[in-house]
């Protein structure tokens, strides 16, 4: 199942160098990139450059701490991976971890059986996330079970018909969907079934305007296609 962590990166957040130097040599063993930093200040940078799958953040961080550091990047990215590291046990703290909806919270000093039974739970996690969501581009991806677009993990608003139009290009991607099949799939209700093909155009339009540019191309005389 760790096989699955080669295909993710990592940003590891510790000040204490002895531990990260380690740290960092286990980490790399299993995941694809590891992002090193050693305060709160270069984490926020890593994040923002490089967008790592998973965070694995020390509370205890020079300039930023890691409570703050992990709010952050959740405000972000609603499908980053969190794991807190601490020699806290208070409860005040341990609530607000839990709000981070954190995949493990390991307090000091950690086992190599505690974090590799964290290493496996992150692995079922992320294997569960892909199941669901469809890469599009560019960061883009489709939460099947929610209907929900984000841009790196990031919610973009879709109105339903919008919501429909998407679903119906991705059952047909690469494929030319017809103005016909467009309206059947996107007004669903009998009183608006009298629509115009200009009706389509201005909702591709719409959707367009959520995607990268030329997701969607136009099939002269036809309909669209998702590229």
């Amino acid at each position: 199942m760790l096989k699955v962590l080669k295909n993710y990166s990592v940003l590891y957040v510790e000040d204490e160098l002895e531990i990260q130097a380690n740290m960092v040599e286990y980490l790399e063993s299993y995941f694809s990139t590891v992002y090193v930093a050693s305060d709160g200040k270069e984490a926020l940078l890593l994040y923002k450059k490089h967008q790592p799958h998973v965070a694995i953040i020390d509370i205890e961080l020079p300039f930023i701490s890691g409570l703050t550091l992990a709010n952050k990047f959740r405000e972000n990215n609603e499908r980053i991976k969190l794991v807190m590291l601490t020699g806290h046990t208070e409860t005040e703290i341990l609530l607000q971890a839990t709000e981070l909806r954190l995949t493990k919270y390991l307090v000091k000093p950690i086992s190599p059986k505690k974090f590799k039974e964290m290493l496996i739970l992150l692995s079922a996690e992320l294997t569960a996330q892909t199941l669901n969501c469809i890469e599009l581009s560019e960061g883009y991806r489709w939460n099947k079970e929610k209907n929900v677009l984000t841009c790196y993990g990031k919610p973009i608003l879709l109105n339903e018909k919008s919501q429909r139009l998407l679903k119906l290009f991705i059952k047909h991607k690469h494929q030319t969907v017809s103005y016909e099949e467009i309206m059947i799939t996107v007004w669903e209700d009998s009183f608006e079934r009298d629509i115009s093909i200009d009706s389509v155009k201005n909702q591709v339009s719409l959707l367009r305007k959520k995607l990268p540019k030329n997701s969607i191309s136009s099939v002269y005389g036809q309909g669209y296609i998702l590229k």
